[in-house]
Formats: structure tokens, C-alpha cells, sequence
């Protein structure tokens, strides 16, 4: 008959059928499921229903908190009246889920009444160092990247969105938390950016960037370089074809050349072209050389090395060589 009792007991202390054939457990925990900082502080409160503590005599004060299967000491514990029970952690990084409430019935044998899961993590940190560069895919397809420093691991899911004041929607990452790809954007008008972090902890804003993309285009390199004999012995002209009008931006180039036997450079730079696709005449004499596109090519004993610059910035990355 005891044992019949006490099964009986469990099967109760599980589940209670009520009105409408719901069912209802003898107890829930509170804050349900949280998401916490690491490092902070934890209180839970286990409530024990009225209607399971009359029939098995069950109340807080028989109450046992666990961690997975560790009995937290009851150091931690709080009764705060017959049907609450508190438990408090002072630093996170010690819980670990699932979190339990169990009763003793019949002051002896250990049922579950309700759990939790808890997830601990950090909230996001600004994000830093957001810097967008324009390319140059095609002769009208000008996509913007921009990139950042995302901050810290949060052990949390934490989501990055590259904003901008009514320019473009909300750019959503891929597969990734440090940049974000716009696919095309308009020049000759103010840009206002930022990039937005968020989890269950809280947001970050980074520093906003305010900028015209025509000053952050990476151009395509110039192609279709030729190289011919001038006319006297010692000058070339060089001639190529440019993949941007001059309409959208102003360009000029730098030439270096040398020797090919020697390891020394000679430069001409910043030269700034008024003739859309072609250089007049250079002389190689008077050191007055081309600019292509990272281009290298060996003619005569020379090497020549070409690289396009945008005018409106004098960033590294802007700089296209053939």
C-alpha cells in the first residue's frame, strides 16, 4: 500500500489535471529561461502550487536547487514563505543549465517539480575601426563594402547591421559579423553610416562615417596598354584604354621604370592627365615615363610599373596598379 501511495505521489507531484483537461505542473521557476550577463548577479525563485502542497505535504522548506546534477549549497538558498523558494549566485560563470527545482517527498525521496535552461554571455561592444571602400566592378556597377572590428566574443547570437540615415536598407551580413556589401551606390551625395550590434543583452552603435562615395572609389585598372616607339629612338608612347568616364572621377598616374638588370625604381607621379586615353610622348632620356595599371612589361632593357591613383583621397587601398 506505501508504495502504491508513493507512486501515486510522483505521478501528482508531476502533473495536476484541472478544469478544461489542461495540465499543470506543481511548480515553475522564475525568471523563465534567461538570457544573463557573465560575471553578474542571479536570484531564481522557485513557486510551488497550492493545490499540490496540501495532498503531499510538499513546501519550500523541502525544497533542493540543482545545477545539471550538483546540489547547489543550501548556503544559497532562500525560503521566502511556505510555497517560495530563492536561490542566488553571485557570479554567473559558475551556473550551468539545466537549472532544477526539486522537492523531497516524504521527506526523503527527490522529485523534480520544474527546470530551467541559462544562458550566460556578454553583451555586445561598439563596434570599431568601420572604414567602406567603393568598388569598381563594371563601367556603371559600383557596389560599397564597408568593414569593422565586430568587439569581443559574446557567446551569444549576436546580430550586425550596416545602417545609413534613408541612403539604403539595413545591410545584413552573410556568414560573417565584420562586413557588410552594398550592392550599388550613389555618388555626388552625402553618406551617413554606422553599424548597429544587438543580443539579448543590450546594443552598440559604432562612430557614424559621413562621406560622398565618389571619394572612396577603388577603380577598375586601365587595359589594353600598348607600347610603341616614338618619333625619335628615345621616346615611347604609351597608350590604354580607361574603364571609367572622366565624367565620374578624376584620375592621375604614377610611372616607375627601370633597368631590367638593376634593382633600383625611378618614378614619375602624380601625373594628372587631361587626355582621356592616351599620353602623348615620354621620353626615357629625360625620365619622363608611363603610368598603367599594375602592369609590368619589359621592352628595350626597361621595366615598366603603372598606377592609377584616385584624386579626391590619398588612401593605400583606393590605389590600382596594372
Amino acid at each position: 500500500m506505501l508504495e502504491a501511495h508513493i507512486c501515486f505521489l510522483f505521478r501528482y507531484l508531476l502533473q495536476v489535471w484541472v478544469s478544461g483537461g489542461l495540465v499543470q505542473s506543481c511548480g515553475h521557476i522564475i525568471p523563465e529561461s534567461p538570457v544573463l550577463a557573465l560575471g553578474s548577479n542571479f536570484t531564481a525563485l522557485c513557486i510551488l502550487n497550492e493545490s499540490c502542497l496540501d495532498f503531499g505535504n510538499i513546501y519550500a522548506s523541502q525544497i533542493v536547487w540543482k545545477m545539471k546534477n550538483k546540489v547547489v549549497p543550501k548556503e544559497q538558498y532562500r525560503e521566502i514563505n511556505r510555497t517560495v523558494s530563492s536561490v542566488t549566485f553571485n557570479d554567473t560563470s559558475s551556473l550551468a543549465s539545466p537549472l532544477t527545482c526539486n522537492v523531497l517527498a516524504d521527506g526523503q525521496i527527490e522529485q523534480n517539480i520544474y527546470g530551467i535552461s541559462v544562458t550566460v554571455g556578454l553583451p555586445p561592444e561598439k563596434p570599431e575601426n568601420l572604414s567602406c571602400i567603393v568598388y569598381q566592378v563594371s563601367k556603371l556597377t559600383y557596389p560599397m563594402k564597408c568593414t569593422w572590428n565586430p568587439g569581443r566574443h559574446t557567446f551569444l547570437d549576436t546580430h550586425f547591421r550596416l545602417k545609413s540615415r534613408e541612403s539604403f536598407p539595413d545591410c545584413i551580413p552573410k556568414y560573417v559579423n565584420n562586413s557588410c556589401t552594398i550592392s550599388d551606390v550613389q555618388f555626388f551625395v552625402n553618406l551617413e553610416v554606422w553599424v548597429e550590434a544587438a543580443n539579448a543583452l543590450g546594443k552598440a552603435e559604432s562612430d557614424r562615417l559621413v562621406f560622398d562615395p565618389i571619394e572612396i572609389v577603388k577603380p577598375l585598372p586601365p587595359h589594353n596598354l600598348s607600347v610603341n616607339s616614338g618619333i625619335l629612338p628615345t621616346v615611347l608612347k604609351l597608350s590604354w584604354e580607361n574603364r571609367i568616364s572622366a565624367a565620374v572621377m578624376k584620375l592621375k598616374f604614377n610611372i616607375r621604370y627601370r633597368i631590367s638588370s638593376d634593382t633600383n625604381w625611378m618614378q614619375v607621379t602624380r601625373i594628372s592627365l587631361t587626355v582621356q586615353n592616351a599620353v602623348p610622348f615620354l621620353s626615357l632620356l629625360s625620365g619622363l615615363l608611363y603610368y598603367s595599371l599594375n602592369f609590368v612589361t619589359y621592352f628595350a632593357g626597361f621595366v615598366l610599373y603603372i598606377r592609377l591613383e584616385h584624386l579626391y583621397m590619398e588612401r593605400p587601398e583606393l590605389v590600382q596598379n596594372y
